[in-house]
């Protein structure tokens, strides 16, 4: 994997549907620190994964978690996610960062590494495995297994100031209305969706 890849894993308590889901049991661990193992385990750098969490106090347990297992934490904007990969990319210098969310425990790592040299074999602005249409949302991938891969340059570029909430809320939706966008529609899963939002969704992970 690319040493000019940083892993940036967004994650946050505060969750209104399933609070803390960051932090439920699976695997024998969290869901998030079974994200970063799987990306550890798999060939990624430890230095290149960081959490990116944002500033509010009920947010302070994910960065002592964190920082007591010996990854980096960046906070930042607790609803403006656009703005917090913005204090993410200026933290860390990575000059490309690949976007993945503390609820999709069940990431594929080989999606990842293929959506990361199709990144920098194009020199893209952003890779992503889904393609956004206003507030559409078209995946090429199962829900859960979704992949963005972002120019830090391109993002820095942006006035966070002047996005729509949907486009702060979700990062990837102002490539898609302002730059070309390399879309990752080759690569087969088997598996179904595995996103959690809600307590539902927490359960069927174990069925």
């Amino acid at each position: 994997m690319h040493q000019k890849i940083g892993y940036i894993i967004q994650a946050r308590l505060g969750s209104k549907r399933l609070p803390a889901k960051a932090l439920l049991y699976y695997g024998g661990t969290t869901i998030l620190n079974y994200i970063i193992k799987s990306l550890v385990e798999n060939g990624v750098k430890k230095e290149l994964v960081c959490v990116a969490t944002s500033t509010s106090v009920i947010d302070d347990v994910i960065e002592n978690y964190v920082t007591q297992l010996g990854y980096k934490v960046i906070r930042g904007d607790e609803d403006n996610v656009f703005r917090r990969f913005q204090t993410a990319a200026k933290e860390t210098g990575f000059e490309n960062m690949v976007r993945l969310t503390g609820d999709n425990p069940l990431i594929n790592t080989n999606l990842v590494a293929h959506c990361v040299k199709k990144h920098i074999e194009a020199k893209a602005k952003l890779t992503s495995t889904r393609e956004v249409n206003g507030t559409k949302i078209k995946r090429y991938v199962p829900k859960g297994f979704s992949v963005d891969v972002i120019n830090s340059l391109e993002l820095l570029s942006v006035n966070s100031a002047d996005l729509t909430a949907f486009e702060a809320e979700h990062v990837i939706p102002y490539f898609y209305n302002n730059f070309e966008v390399q879309l990752i529609k080759d690569f087969k899963i088997q598996n179904t969706e595995s996103s959690i939002d809600t307590l539902a969704d927490y359960v069927t992970l174990f069925k």
